[in-house]
């Protein structure tokens, strides 16, 4: 169908890549839920490349700017932009939005720039490279957008704090679960755990530091004397793979810690868990939660900064929230029908793509 451009908003949404990460997936969402009769969308991409580029909507326009490195965008950006001329340009990622609000001086006053924070940024900044640099380039630059999208109650006080961005340049919205797609997916894929008895425990996400998957596998020996049949699933790729490997074969668990790598459909897994585990050290709203909530997965999360302490306690299960990596015969109880109807309350697609769509 055709739509008129009447009263349509034309929004640019840019990405660095279409690798599956937890921002990717929330603006997919976005585009594939953002009424076409009133936004006229378009998607521009730093490198145009990932598992999710699969997933994209047929019915919107794609731009890929040929460049491998954010520093380089500026240039084939700006062309694009002058072309399209946008009502509005939507970015997240940390250094993505930075570049974005450098390029503001050239855009028209018009265009309304909003940015999705997608981190606690205090906390990611000090393991990144250039660490001593990013703190002056976010107190001095953020602020210069139009709107900053936090996922957080505690991400907007994090940015407030440590870096003097005033309340007011910012707005607070949960990411948006897509329940109806998956229970679709999860129910579309085989059980991964079919023929493999015991008790199967899933963590999902990049394998970097921030996401505690060396402190989760050090606590596997204390596991194994609660559950002797369990295997601690780990869904993902990243740079510290190669030494979790090891220090699974070092502490005799490589039979017990299986790297199942990126899974294009996670949520058969969950589906099919007996527990999913979030041992991360920082979260902004950590989406896989969400995910394990709308599954019924008994889920056990470190009390970490972040967002996930809203979740557990929006959905009434701030007891599964610990300070360290305990394990209890009571964590692999179902939880009730009172968690998912909760979920979906604060976090249902319709609800949250509404509330972007009046910031935009």
């Amino acid at each position: 169908m055709r739509w008129s451009n009447v009263m349509r908003r034309k929004v640019l949404f840019m990405l660095p890549s279409l690798n599956g990460g937890g921002a990717e997936r929330v603006l997919l969402i976005l585009l594939k839920h953002l009424d076409p009769a009133k936004f006229d969308v378009s998607l521009a991409v730093v490198a145009f490349e990932g598992p999710y580029v699969k997933q994209l909507p047929p019915n919107i326009s794609i731009y890929d700017l040929g460049v491998k490195r954010v520093r380089y965008m500026f240039i084939p950006l700006l062309k694009l932009v002058w072309k399209l001329k946008p009502d509005t340009i939507f970015s997240t990622l940390g250094y993505l939005n930075i570049a974005l609000v450098l390029l503001r001086p050239f855009l028209a006053k018009r265009v309304k720039l909003i940015i999705r924070e997608g981190s606690i940024v205090s906390y990611s900044i000090k393991h990144g490279k250039l660490a001593f640099l990013w703190p002056y380039l976010y107190r001095t630059f953020y602020k210069k957008a139009d709107l900053i999208v936090c996922q957080s109650r505690f991400m907007m006080k994090d940015l407030e704090d440590h870096f003097q961005i005033p309340a007011g340049k910012m707005r607070q919205i949960y990411n948006p679960v897509d329940i109806d797609t998956i229970k679709r997916k999860a129910g579309s894929g085989e059980n991964p755990f079919a023929g493999k008895a015991g008790t199967n425990i899933v963590a999902i996400g990049r394998l970097s530091h921030e996401k505690g998957f060396a402190r989760l596998i050090e606590s596997v020996p204390d596991l194994l004397m609660v559950r002797p049949d369990a295997r601690l699933w780990i869904l993902g790729t990243g740079p510290l793979e190669n030494e979790l490997r090891s220090l699974t074969y070092s502490l005799g668990l490589h039979d017990r810690v299986i790297f199942a790598g990126f899974q294009e459909n996670p949520y058969c897994w969950l589906k099919h868990a007996d527990l999913f585990v979030l041992s991360s050290f920082f979260e902004g709203l950590p989406n896989v939660l969400l995910e394990a909530i709308a599954l019924s997965c008994p889920v056990l999360a470190i009390r970490h900064p972040g967002g996930t302490g809203e979740i557990m306690e929006l959905t009434g299960q701030s007891d599964r929230l610990i300070d360290t990596i305990g394990w209890k015969e009571d964590w692999f109880a179902r939880p009730d029908r009172k968690a998912s109807v909760k979920l979906e309350q604060h976090f249902e697609v319709g609800g949250i793509v509404g509330q972007y769509a009046s910031v935009m």
